[in-house]
């Protein structure tokens, strides 16, 4: 039997330590997803978010009926027929959709669609069981949803949904030992 108090607190992970680990992960993150988009772009990344088109995980948070409607989900084609994971990359003049492959070379990106930034704004923005249904308006066409975890711990998608007029929280400050 293990006493109380036998391990000593260096062996645990400091809040600090855990903070910082998310710094560099959302660091890092950033950078990637700038670049997989940035080949597909003609001008610079100034936002890009990871999306899905389809609520998987949503699917999954309903109590007993949700790992069959989740297989369900997975087995029906996808939204509009695009990949199920997407990025938005957002430059000074367009906004661009890129379809998301993971290989065992590693991730790979395809573009799908650009619209002009003056045509897309962002309309409803609803918690989905564990994530948001973010909503695309794309004049002339249908809305477009897609599925973002938490905007409040997803900093790009956060970001790319405010740079096209969207209300969505500040993201979880790193910079503080508790966030409440």
């Amino acid at each position: 039997m293990v006493e109380p108090g036998a391990f000593a607190d260096d062996d645990e992970q400091s809040e600090r330590e855990r903070l910082e680990i998310a710094r560099r992960y959302r660091e890092q993150r950033g950078r990637e997803l700038r670049e997989l988009a940035r080949p597909h772009l003609r001008r610079d990344v100034l936002e890009v978010g990871e999306f899905s088109t389809v609520p998987i995980e949503a699917l999954a948070a309903v109590p007993f009926l949700g790992a069959f409607l989740a297989l369900a989900t997975r087995l029906r084609p996808s939204h509009r027929g695009l990949s199920r994971n997407v990025l938005m990359a957002l430059d000074r003049d367009e906004l661009h959709l890129l379809a998301i492959q993971f290989e065992l070379e590693g991730t790979k990106a395809t573009l799908v669609s650009s619209w002009p930034r003056s045509s897309v704004r962002i309309g409803a923005i609803k918690p989905k069981f564990m994530r948001e249904a973010v909503s695309f308006e794309i004049d002339g066409q249908a809305p477009m949803t897609l599925y973002a975890s938490s905007l409040r711990t997803n900093p790009w998608a956060a970001a790319l949904v405010k740079a096209l007029g969207g209300a969505a929280p500040e993201p979880r400050d790193l910079g503080r030992a508790a966030d409440g």
